[in-house]
């Protein structure tokens, strides 16, 4: 019985070692490097997910993109574009010298549609070469 009991625990701790191992030390996503999931303009993103939540949801969440639109609002580390794409930009990215009303295209993964605010959030934003 108290071998059982050995054999056991001996597994569960190899188990939940291993669970640690791959929750914690798995390779993290490389968004510099990784393609662009979907190209769009910032109208398209923004009625996407008012028309249909959740279909977007499973489209965009978590998804690295690519969206054209103007400028709207300028701040210190975010952009926001009209008629609502709120992006904060990735650690290594400066903002370039800009003015609300431009046509700028960025990319970034998006993390949530804010229903308060009625924006899309994205993170890692970074600019691109149009």
């Amino acid at each position: 019985m108290m071998k059982k009991l050995l054999y056991a625990f001996i597994i569960l701790v190899l188990v939940g070692g291993v669970s640690y191992w791959y929750v914690f030390h798995k390779p993290h996503r490389d968004l510099q490097n990784e393609a662009v999931a979907f190209e769009l303009k910032a109208e398209k993103l923004m009625s996407d997910f008012s028309d249909q939540p959740q279909l977007a949801d499973s489209l965009y969440i978590d998804e690295l993109v690519s969206v054209e639109g103007k400028i709207k609002e300028l701040e210190e580390r975010a952009i926001i574009l009209e008629p609502g794409i709120y992006g904060s930009l990735d650690s290594n990215e400066t903002m370039p010298d800009l003015k609300i009303g431009m046509s700028v295209k960025i990319r970034g993964r998006v993390l949530s549609f804010d229903d308060l605010f009625e924006e899309v959030k994205l993170d890692f934003v970074r600019f691109e070469d149009q």
